[in-house]
């Protein structure tokens, strides 16, 4: 912050590029707090309708961005001629269905006329032949005088993996509303913008008019311009243009033009086939440097301080970022590697879609050759049998990621049990259970950090980090962990306290960590390996205690992971409601758990169970009261 803050000085008075270069950083600002968005919706007369009917030529939509090719970019569509197989495994890809325009194919969620309430403000969601429309509270009443109730359609989707949300227009040029309700695909629901992510109960949701514009555009579209105009502090024009909605084939390879106009040449595209050197006129990823070929992706997949002066803001406000794949990144910006929330306190980062940060830390990349593609491959490969939605989950070369790794450490694979000191075949001896555990929050999961290591109970002591090894026993203490790893690999034991000694550390992530603990930690009870290593039966109880969270998000995990155990496939409850019926949830599992007669099996002290088979109420209060209440906000 303070880079950018002594690069803007010359321009502090002008308010909008202070907003510009705070989403730049991927701060989640409520921008219609901001300067240049009180402008925004001042110079807006209505919070009105546009008339734009959906299927207009391009051009001609005033709603919401709008594709436009510029700059060398052609779109994927001149791809699929030449490349077929590589257009169509693109297709298949969660890339390419990123940002949509809303039509019948792309809306997921349930529009047939549904009514939901938020905060007491009711919305009501139309379908209206191929167009979707919310009735709701006008949400910047308070700010511009207006009607009451507005309808507005529906223009834009992000997301078609694991949530989908949705943008409406605003009435203001090309500027669009955040429907703060985000469509849970697997589970089938409505859930509020606030149940999705890690965000405090105190924070409002309001419709962040622009947000596309500034944050989302720069990951979620190809080639995007803001193409924004200020009157001093005003916002008068929103005028914004991507060559491609959603990540597509110039996201990687760069602007096409050139290349398909260099191949309309038959002589040449076959003289380039019996060639050994890369076509000069596009960018393979897999052809460049590794770190050049890691920031084709790191563009995205990270988070950084960018290099802004006013004249740099006022040339991203019109034509979006210089960075073209096979560049170098570094020149424009620098990876963020501490700070602010989405890091822990070593400065590992800890929310995903940021893998390019935590990469840069790993032994394998920084004084290895590894790239991205050396594990993930982006178009599914001839002769892969695996079906089409699986490989696109995370667009891995090898599913278990053994293989991946011992292409570089051989020497492991001839004996993997010695090294990993569990049964080769199973989880403990998975290269990436020890080694990128799921220590990264996103997306209401787990995700496996991009941090290359071995486990240490230092660090867990250092950071609140939970290693490999603790994550996965669940039921262990970090005293436990220190001791065999340094019986097998000769790791120091570092000075434990007595919970340290006696307490499950996932015991006490849950009952005294702070919200993005507790929400990793919901995720972990219901991780099969997990359940193997350490029983499940013991953590009813404190999955039950995480569906009356204070964090909407913790509690909607914590019911997931509560419905992979026997007799809780069925377990739904209203989470996000009244406290009343979060408490009435807690009850009913704990209801469910004491009549099946819980067998807890063993002395389990360290889960606070005692040779009796009871939970010790007095200690689970005690690391209760201690909770760490700090604010937590994880923005993905």
């Amino acid at each position: 912050m303070s880079s950018e803050l002594q690069a803007l000085g010359a321009a502090a008075a002008l308010a909008a590029a202070v907003l510009a270069a705070r989403c730049l950083r991927g701060e989640r600002a409520r921008l219609l707090a901001g300067a240049g968005f009180a402008g925004l919706v001042a110079v807006a007369s209505v919070w009105a309708v546009a008339t734009s009917p959906p299927h207009v030529p391009e051009d001609q939509v005033a709603s919401r961005p709008i594709e436009v090719q510029a700059g060398g970019y052609v779109t994927s569509s001149k791809c699929r001629a030449c490349h077929p197989h590589e257009y169509a495994t693109w297709h298949d890809s969660y890339h390419r269905t990123m940002t949509r325009r809303a039509e019948p194919e792309s809306v997921l969620g349930d529009f047939n006329d549904v009514r939901l309430t938020l905060e007491g403000k009711q919305y009501h969601l139309q379908r209206d032949g191929d167009e979707f429309w919310v009735e709701m509270d006008n949400p910047i009443r308070s700010i511009v005088p207006g009607p009451a109730k507005v309808r507005e359609r529906i223009v834009m989707t992000t997301g078609s993996h694991q949530l989908q949300a949705y943008w409406f227009e605003t009435g203001f040029t090309r500027t669009t509303g955040l429907f703060p309700f985000t469509w849970q695909i697997e589970e089938q629901r409505w859930i509020s913008r606030r149940s999705a992510f890690v965000m405090p109960p105190s924070d409002p949701i309001d419709a962040s008019p622009g947000t596309w514009t500034f944050i989302c555009l720069k990951c979620h579209a190809t080639h995007a311009r803001p193409r924004v105009e200020f009157e001093g502090n005003t916002l008068t024009r929103s005028d914004t243009h991507v060559a491609e909605f959603g990540i597509a084939c110039e996201s990687c390879h760069g602007p096409a033009a050139n290349h398909v106009e260099a191949n309309q040449s038959p002589t040449r595209r076959y003289a380039q086939s019996l060639s050994s050197e890369p076509d000069p006129t596009i960018v393979n990823p897999a052809h460049l440097a590794p770190l050049r070929s890691t920031e084709v992706c790191g563009q995205c997949h990270g988070v950084f301080d960018y290099f802004v002066d006013e004249r740099h803001m006022r040339t991203w406000f019109r034509d979006g970022f210089v960075y073209r794949p096979g560049g170098e990144l570094g020149k424009y910006r620098t990876a963020k590697l501490t700070g602010e929330e989405q890091f822990w306190p070593d400065g590992l980062v800890r929310t995903a879609g940021r893998e390019y940060n935590a990469m840069l830390g790993s032994a394998c990349h920084d004084r290895g050759h590894m790239t991205c593609l050396s594990c993930h491959v982006l178009h599914q490969p001839v002769g892969d049998t695996r079906p089409h939605r699986v490989w696109a989950d995370d667009q891995l070369r090898d599913l278990d990621g053994d293989q991946t790794c011992l292409q570089c450490h051989a020497k492991y694979g001839a004996d993997i049990a010695a090294h990993s000191h569990h049964a080769a075949a199973s989880e403990g001896s998975r290269c990436q259970n020890c080694h990128m555990p799921h220590t990264t929050y996103g997306l209401m999961k787990g995700v496996r950090t991009h941090r290359i290591a071995s486990p240490t109970v230092q660090s867990t002591l250092a950071t609140g980090r939970p290693n490999a090894c603790n994550q996965c026993h669940l039921d262990q203490t970090l005293a436990w962990t220190a001791t065999w790893l340094h019986a097998w690999y000769g790791t120091e034991q570092p000075t434990l306290s007595t919970d340290d000694r006696q307490i499950a550390a996932s015991v006490r992530w849950i009952l005294a960590g702070d919200a993005a603990q507790r929400a990793l930690m919901a995720w972990s009870l219901g991780w099969a390996p997990a359940r193997a290593a350490s029983g499940s039966v013991w953590t009813v109880p404190y999955l039950a205690e995480l569906l009356d969270d204070p964090y909407e998000v913790v509690r909607l995990i914590a019911e997931r992971s509560l419905r992979t155990l026997p007799g809780f496939d069925a377990f739904r409850h209203d989470l996000i409601g009244p406290a009343e019926a979060r408490r009435a949830a807690k009850a009913a599992a704990l209801s469910i758990w004491q009549q099946q007669g819980p067998a807890i099996g063993r002395d389990r002290q360290q889960v606070l169970f005692g040779p009796d088979g009871n939970l010790r109420g007095d200690e689970f209060a005690r690391l209760l009261r201690a909770r760490n209440l700090r604010l937590v906000r994880l923005f993905e």
